[in-house]
C-alpha cells in the first residue's frame, strides 16, 4: 500500500511540471510564429506587382507657356523680355521631349560712338521686336533638373535712332529675317511650374546700314540676351 502511494505521488510530481511547462511553451511558440508570419504579411500588402511601390504617375503635360525677363548684352546693355508658347511631348521609352514653339520678344540697347575722323559723339538707341517659330528639346539631367535647346526662324522689326551732337537726329526701322538659337536650364518646382534661365543669340541684319555709314554706328547683326523665366506646363 505504501509503495503504491509513493508511486502515485511520484507520477503526480512528474505530471505536474509537464502540465505547466507544455502549455507555456506552446503559447510562446505560437506567439513567435504569429509575430514572424505577420511581418511578411504586412510587407506583401502593396498595390503593385513585381517590385517596390511607387506613386501613381501623374498625367503628362503637352502644352507650355513661358515668360522671360532679363538684359541685352549689346552696347551698354538694355532690357530683354519675351513670351513663348509651345505644344509637344515625348515618345514612349525615349527620354527627350520635343515641342513646337513660338516666341515674341522685345529687346533694346544703347551705345555711344564717335563720327569717323572727328571728336563728335553720337548716342545710339536700338529696339528689336522679334517673332519666331521653331523647335525646343528638353534633356533630362537628374530629378527635376533638365536642360533645353531652342532653334527658331522668323522676322525682326529693328528700329534705331542716332542722336548726333549739333546735327539732325537720324532714325530708321525695317523688318528683317532672323535665325536664333538658345540654351538654358530649368528646375521643375511643381508639376505645373518650372523656374529657369536662358541664353539666346539672334542672327539678323538690323536694316540700318545707311545710317551706320553716316553716323559711324557699330555693326549689330549678332545680338545676345540672358533672361530668367517661369514656365507653366499643362
Amino acid at each position: 500500500m505504501v509503495r503504491r502511494l509513493l508511486l502515485e505521488r511520484v507520477k503526480r510530481s512528474k505530471r505536474g511540471p509537464m502540465r505547466v511547462l507544455i502549455p507555456g511553451s506552446s503559447a510562446m511558440v505560437l506567439i513567435l510564429a504569429l509575430s514572424l508570419l505577420s511581418g511578411p504579411a504586412h510587407a506583401q500588402e502593396i498595390p503593385c506587382d513585381g517590385g517596390p511601390c511607387t506613386r501613381p504617375q501623374r498625367r503628362g503635360t503637352h502644352f507650355l507657356a513661358e515668360v522671360n525677363g532679363g538684359g541685352a548684352l549689346m552696347g551698354k546693355g538694355g532690357l530683354a523680355i519675351g513670351g513663348l508658347v509651345g505644344v509637344g511631348g515625348k515618345l514612349r521609352g525615349f527620354p527627350l521631349r520635343f515641342y513646337l514653339v513660338g516666341e515674341f520678344a522685345y529687346s533694346s540697347a544703347s551705345d555711344s560712338v564717335h563720327l569717323p575722323g572727328t571728336a563728335q559723339g553720337v548716342d545710339e538707341e536700338r529696339s528689336y521686336r522679334d517673332v519666331g517659330m521653331g523647335l525646343r528639346i528638353y534633356i533630362p539631367v537628374y530629378g527635376p533638373l533638365r536642360l533645353f535647346l531652342d532653334a527658331m526662324g522668323g522676322a525682326s522689326y529693328a528700329a534705331g535712332t542716332f542722336h548726333r551732337q549739333g546735327l539732325a537726329t537720324l532714325s530708321a526701322g525695317d523688318w528683317k529675317p532672323l535665325a536664333l538659337t538658345a540654351a538654358g536650364v530649368q528646375f521643375r518646382l511643381f508639376h505645373h511650374l518650372s523656374l529657369g534661365a536662358r541664353a539666346k543669340i539672334v542672327f539678323t541684319s538690323d536694316g540700318m546700314e545707311e545710317l551706320r555709314t553716316i553716323s559711324g554706328g557699330s555693326e549689330s547683326s549678332v545680338r545676345s540676351t540672358i533672361t530668367a523665366g517661369l514656365t507653366w506646363h499643362f
